[in-house]
């Protein structure tokens, strides 16, 4: 009987103690079993590290790193050159899986002969325990590169979340990609994995939760935070500059910037929402404006690395 291909999975942990258990237990009952997991401790100051330990200490197919915090995509960067699967998928320490997880994604590649398969997610509420899938889910099965990275730039019915997918490995080392070091950094990033992908494959059924939570990234929003995800947009619209296909998704993009500029006010007034500090606000908003238009310019020439932003976000001051 042929041995299915190992699955590397790859758990960035920080302080997320009250969900790691959880997270850690979907894995393990997962009903594709030919996996390696492993946990990349990226500083956490909690109980969350010795659970990760605790967990090894039982289970022969576990690797743990523990190591300064340096950030989400060092922590998954990490990862990538210890894993040793032909698939790779990323699962976020707070959040957890559907037992056929791995089983499905993996059909789902097979079937379809694809290099990415993709599922869709439900928001997971702790505390009430309610989920609602999300509604926006994409009618067909299987796309092609440049039709499934459409999609994902416009980010409706695809989204580049690095973790509701399954990968193959070589996209990363055919193409040399790694996850940029900033917030936002699957915006950056995923992209690029469809860009290369020949195909996609897809399945509406929710396989993931997405843990809705206080203390996540987007639960703590800081002005850097804020300029990173201008920046990550940047970088989308710098690889494509670079490839010299962004007339092709130059539509999709204009749909993004759209949502993304709402994105960027909502994260700008909730940086505001414990001062009184008005001016402020309007000039971070005009700057953000002014920033994302930038990168918008048909005259906009690609740069080595993550492009930096023209127009800075400033943290506000309380006038109390």
């Amino acid at each position: 009987m042929q041995t299915k291909p190992l699955i590397s999975i790859i758990v960035p942990i920080y302080n997320v103690e009250n969900f790691f258990s959880k997270c850690l237990s979907s894995i393990e009952n997962q009903t594709y079993k030919n996996n390696e997991i492993i946990l990349i401790d990226d500083g956490s100051t909690d109980a969350s590290g010795k659970i990760a330990d605790n967990f090894k200490n039982s289970h022969m197919n576990v690797t743990v790193i523990h190591k300064k915090n340096e950030g989400l995509a060092s922590a998954r960067n990490l990862g990538l050159e210890i894993a040793n699967g032909q698939y790779i998928s990323f699962v976020d320490s707070d959040d957890f899986l559907h037992h056929r997880f791995l089983e499905r994604l993996y059909e789902l590649l097979e079937k379809y002969d694809a290099d990415i398969s993709y599922c869709n997610y439900y928001f997971y509420f702790p505390k009430t325990r309610l989920r609602f899938p999300y509604p926006f889910s994409p009618l067909k099965k299987e796309y092609n590169s440049e039709k499934a990275l459409k999609k994902i730039i416009a980010a409706y019915t695809l989204h580049s979340f690095a973790w509701n997918k399954l990968y193959k490995r070589s996209l990363f080392i055919k193409n040399n990609i790694r996850f940029e070091d900033l917030c936002f950094e699957d915006i950056a990033t995923v992209p690029r994995l469809f860009f290369w992908a020949k195909k996609i494959a897809v399945t509406r059924k929710p396989l993931y939760y997405y843990v809705q939570r206080k203390g996540s990234a987007l639960h703590s929003i800081s002005a850097t935070k804020i300029e990173d995800f201008i920046r990550s947009y940047g970088s989308l619209r710098n690889f494509l500059q670079k490839q010299e296909k962004y007339d092709i998704y130059k539509k999709s993009v204009n749909s993004y910037t759209r949502k993304a500029k709402i994105m960027k006010n909502l994260y700008i007034l909730s940086l505001h929402l414990k001062t009184f500090d008005l001016k402020k606000l309007a000039k971070n908003i005009r700057n953000s404006n002014k920033s994302i238009e930038f990168f918008l310019d048909e005259d906009y020439e690609p740069v080595e690395g993550i492009p930096d932003i023209p127009f800075g976000v400033e943290e506000p001051e309380s006038l109390f």
